[in-house]
């Protein structure tokens, strides 16, 4: 079953100001995206985990050792709510 991924506006300013420094990022959250909306939590190399805390109705992903993905699952699919850094995005 394929899952719909959907972006947050938070997300796509923080992924814009983002591949103006890092445009190899493009390429990552792509094949990111393409695991998860496949595979959805099934896939290693993500390293999927979900959040405690304020942040407990959430997940996380890594881009790279230092990128994040924080995203939340609904009904309609997987939203994208905010990409960075560790500390930008916890």
């Amino acid at each position: 079953m394929r899952i719909v991924i959907k972006i947050s506006k938070q997300f796509d300013r923080n992924f814009q100001k983002l591949i103006k420094k890092r445009p190899s990022v493009i390429s990552l959250l792509l094949n990111a995206i393409a695991l998860l909306s496949h595979l959805e939590f099934q896939s290693e190399s993500l390293k999927i985990h979900k959040l405690k805390g304020d942040m407990k109705d959430r997940y996380a992903f890594s881009l790279t050792y230092d990128l994040r993905v924080i995203f939340r699952r609904k009904k309609d699919g997987i939203w994208l709510l905010n990409i960075g850094s560790h500390d930008e995005v916890y």
